[in-house]
């Protein structure tokens, strides 16, 4: 048996937050948008749809016939929904091409339009009551008058669910694909030039000679011709992960620029003072475990961009 309805919609919601190609830098705002609303629809309108025989009572006539109108829109909504995320991915559907989706809103807009066209111009005109003695927390029977003729509609809640969510998530499974092959376009790009090669070719001897004795000239000159080096790698990483659209991971190398500034700064001064020595040491270790976790981040996010999709 396949994912049913909740598991599929929970699985793209979740793939939207993890898969890359769906950051907020980068991805389309108005896709975005469409998405989240869809899948948020998805999750409510199921819970709606569910509590239906929670609000069916014998002394409350007129919720009883909310209930019935709820019911079928919260179904309503599902499709919908599933509409939109079609359309983020450019899928082409409509749940009226679905013999018994669209049995299901057709249910819907005869039975709670008065008049209504079941959102077709060649359909007949229709009005329609559901009468409160044909509710019951199992369903309701709707009868829908037209020009020359009538007919009974039942609806029976728990068939009308199931039915409407399994074959609305066979259309989920084709939304949870394209978002797959996205990403997986995007990974292959990506892992061709890992990020992480920055902190190689020699990257840990330039850090290590960025600590110096201040008192020793030589090796301050030295730690100061580092600092540059160190700098203008950690600038081209910077560029190249603002030109590849990772734009919050290049806002985590503020604080190296920062370190690598004040640490220029004591050296250019000149002060070798127990004071001065233990303030550029204290900021060069902070600089060297930050550096340490910026490259393990960088190496897990090369990691993931060349592993397959889950």
């Amino acid at each position: 048996m396949g994912d049913d309805y909740s598991t599929i919609r929970r699985r793209i919601h979740d793939k939207s937050h993890s898969y890359f190609v769906f950051t907020t830098d980068r991805w389309d705002k108005e896709k975005r948008n469409m998405f989240y609303g869809a899948t948020d629809a998805l999750l409510d309108a199921s819970d709606a749809a569910a509590s239906y025989d929670k609000y069916i009572s014998t002394k409350a006539e007129h919720t009883n016939l909310l209930a019935c109108y709820g019911f079928l829109q919260a179904l309503y909504v599902q499709q919908d929904a599933v509409t939109v995320l079609s359309r983020v991915f450019d899928l082409k559907w409509h749940p009226k091409d679905d013999v018994r989706l669209n049995e299901i809103r057709n249910a819907r807009n005869r039975l709670t339009g008065h008049p209504a066209l079941a959102g077709e111009k060649s359909e007949r005109s229709s009005s329609a009551i559901i009468p409160y003695g044909d509710i019951t927390k199992k369903g309701f029977r709707g009868h829908v008058y037209y020009e020359n003729e009538s007919e009974n509609m039942y609806v029976e809640v728990a068939s009308f669910q199931k039915d409407n969510e399994e074959r609305l998530a066979l259309q989920m499974l084709l939304v949870e694909k394209a978002m797959d092959e996205q990403e997986r376009k995007f990974r292959n790009a990506q892992a061709a030039h890992p990020f992480s090669l920055k902190f190689e070719n020699g990257f840990d001897y330039l850090l290590q000679r960025l600590h110096c004795d201040l008192g020793n000239e030589d090796r301050a000159i030295q730690a100061g011709t580092h600092a540059k080096m160190v700098r203008d790698r950690i600038t081209e990483l910077e560029k190249e992960l603002i030109d590849r659209e990772f734009g919050p991971e290049a806002k985590l190398l503020t604080t190296v620029f920062i370190g690598l500034e004040l640490l220029k700064n004591i050296i250019k001064n000149g002060n070798s003072s127990a004071a001065s020595q233990a303030e550029f040491d204290l900021i060069y270790d902070g600089l060297a475990k930050h550096l340490g976790a910026l490259r393990d981040n960088i190496k897990a996010m090369d990691a993931k961009l060349s592993s397959p999709i889950p």
